[in-house]
């Protein structure tokens, strides 16, 4: 048995010996069980076929798992706008089952001093509403805030890819979208793009903190101390890991 189970060259079906050998002695024990345990249910005259299709089966699903595109750990953190701009970091949140949701962001200068921060609860809803809520309300603050040349990053690449290509009036956010999209046309230097989730740290904090309060928008003048560690981390620029594609 063991010299069969070690044995890895090809059969005729392109499957390794020890497979088709593990395989069949898997289809003798259920067969057993089930002569045994279910009123003698007998097991089919001819089995060679279920084997060998248990045993592709399991063969193509490992292969495709270890086929992976390979992967590189990177370090990533949250890095400064350049002097002159403002940096939006926004996230949404979402408490399943029961679909509670809630945005958070904040708004930082060149220096990383927080200008401006927010967190909303939403009540019920998707996580793609409460993406895009924190996405109008950052703008919104930052609008208000006096604050012209501005870089919006979030870690949803679906919402981000809602605000920059064309939208069909039938989609169940339409009304929403556009206005994100309104917001950022406004007369400012407006950018909005992608980042990981490790770089929103500060964000993902805010958004969390929504599911707390009462429901509305929630503006914070100073940041909360529960963010104080986030905030110190994303000023250092301490790196996080992450696994990427190669």
């Amino acid at each position: 048995m063991a010299i069969n189970l070690r044995t890895q060259c090809s059969t005729i079906h392109g499957l390794p010996w020890n497979l088709i050998f593990a395989s069949t002695l898997w289809y003798c024990w259920k067969g057993r069980n089930n002569l045994v345990f279910n009123d003698g249910q007998q097991p089919p005259v001819s089995p060679q076929k279920f084997i060998f299709q248990f045993a592709r089966e399991w063969y193509d699903a490992n292969k495709s798992a270890s086929n992976k595109p390979p992967r590189q750990i990177i370090s990533i953190h949250w890095i400064h706008p350049p002097i002159g701009r403002y940096k939006i970091n926004t996230d949404g949140s979402c408490n399943d089952p029961f679909r509670h949701i809630s945005a958070g962001g904040l708004i930082r200068n060149s220096e990383g001093d927080w200008i401006k921060g927010f967190a909303a609860n939403l009540g019920r809803g998707t996580i793609m509403e409460a993406e895009l809520w924190g996405v109008f309300m950052g703008l919104s603050i930052a609008w208000d805030e006096g604050c012209r040349d501005v870089i919006l990053e979030c870690d949803s690449w679906d919402a981000v890819i809602l605000i920059q290509k064309s939208i069909l009036d039938s989609h169940p956010l339409y009304n929403l979208i556009i206005d994100c999209k309104e917001a950022i046309g406004k007369n400012w230097r407006c950018e909005v793009t992608h980042i990981y989730r490790e770089m929103n740290a500060s964000a993902d904090h805010m958004a969390d903190l929504g599911h707390g309060l009462s429901l509305g928008l929630h503006v914070f003048v100073s940041p909360p101390t529960s963010a104080s560690n986030i905030l110190v981390s994303d000023s250092i620029g301490r790196a996080l890991p992450r696994a990427v594609l190669t």
